[in-house]
């Protein structure tokens, strides 16, 4: 499904799925404004010592924006390198300009056509640092810091040829650069989503939604290893449609997957911490892995999936194919110990095996039941 973007401020229209992306952006935003408060450090300490050599009429006032505007631009430099949301990050940022404008517009100096050309590029600069951010605050926070700077040069003599140059320069790099900011934004969003689309795709079955056998592993081998450093148990439950394709050949295959689904529908219900899993393995086989949760947890949640497909049975419709619907399930609750990859990777595929084998003994003692490892 493609993502929904709203073409005016370029973001994407689910909130949690734009908080994923600025998440994404966070090293990079960090980076950048590192990079342009070096730019801005470096803009101030050549005008301060330029300043300073040719003797400025004002004296220390005329040299002190560039002290505080360089003391600040170190400063938000290493406060950006400490924080640790995008959220923190942009807010540093916008402090930041907020001192620059007040500076600029309280103290600023004269301006050279050599300082209206750096003032041009560091709009640029900040136009690029600024595409990593939400479009509308890219749109306030660029003019502004435009409108300030010419604000402050406008105070002292300045010939008003070379203003209206500065204005025009200025002004061209802010239409330019927020056309260019406008697509980055919108592309990379767009981008992001359906990288998260082709993920989603990769690791969730078309029948059922549920995450595919790639995604049970992936995590059953991320939740074992965590078990193994916290000391906890870890709950496995196989569950199989007894006779599937019996009630495939009773309600056609669009019958067989709404079976599919029915089942899926009822391990996602019994699904209660945000850690559980439930998975399609293939076939007419799922998993739930639980964490934390041991043998007795787990056989009880079992138990429970049990009897609500049981009472699912019978209240369907003869039509239905949840009329036929019967599970055996397999349960085993694993305690994980620290080890090597390697032996974690075996311990792994035992503890799916006795699962396995309880699961197989359910089947065995006629079916629609549970059986545990024990």
């Amino acid at each position: 499904m493609p993502a929904a973007l709203n073409p005016r401020s370029a973001r994407l229209v689910d909130p949690a799925q734009e908080d994923r992306f600025l998440a994404t952006q966070l090293p990079g935003l960090r980076r950048d404004v590192q990079l342009v408060a070096g730019l801005v450090l470096a803009y101030n300490a050549v005008f301060f010592v330029v300043n300073l050599v040719r003797g400025p009429a004002w004296g220390l006032v005329a040299l002190s924006d560039h002290v505080v505007v360089g003391t600040a631009s170190v400063v938000l430099a290493v406060l950006v390198r400490r924080t640790a949301s995008y959220r923190t990050t942009a807010r540093a940022l916008v402090g930041g300009f907020v001192v620059y404008a007040v500076v600029a517009l309280a103290l600023g100096g004269d301006r050279t056509p050599t300082g209206w050309v750096l003032l041009s590029l560091q709009t640029a600069a900040v136009l690029c640092l600024h595409a990593r951010l939400p479009f509308p605050v890219t749109a306030t926070l660029v003019p502004a810091w435009s409108v300030a700077s010419l604000l402050a040069a406008s105070t002292s003599a300045v010939d008003g040829r070379d203003l209206t140059t500065a204005v025009a320069m200025v002004a061209s790099v802010n239409l330019v650069g927020l056309a260019a900011a406008h697509r980055v934004a919108a592309q990379a969003r767009l981008l992001f989503a359906q990288t998260e689309e082709l993920a989603r795709l990769s690791s969730h079955d078309p029948v059922t939604g549920l995450p595919n056998r790639r995604a049970w592993e992936s995590a059953l081998t991320r939740e074992w290893a965590r078990a193994a450093r916290t000391g906890t148990p870890l709950g496995l439950v196989l569950v199989d449609v007894d006779h599937f394709k019996q009630l495939n050949e009773a309600f056609g295959h669009p019958g067989g997957d709404r079976a599919l689904e029915h089942v899926a529908g009822l391990l996602r219900g019994t699904l209660r911490r945000p850690g559980d899993l439930a998975a399609r393995l293939g076939g007419d086989e799922f998993g739930l892995l639980l964490p934390g949760t041991d043998d007795a947890g787990a056989g009880e949640l079992a138990t429970g999936l049990l009897t609500a497909a049981r009472e699912l049975r019978a209240g369907a419709d003869a039509d239905d194919p949840a009329s036929g619907l019967t599970l055996s399930l397999g349960v085993h609750g694993a305690h994980p110990e620290p080890g090597s990859d390697v032996a974690a990777a075996q311990a792994v595929a035992d503890a799916v095996a006795v699962a396995d084998a309880a699961l197989f003994r359910a089947k065995a003692d006629g079916r629609d039941r549970v059986a545990d490892a024990g």
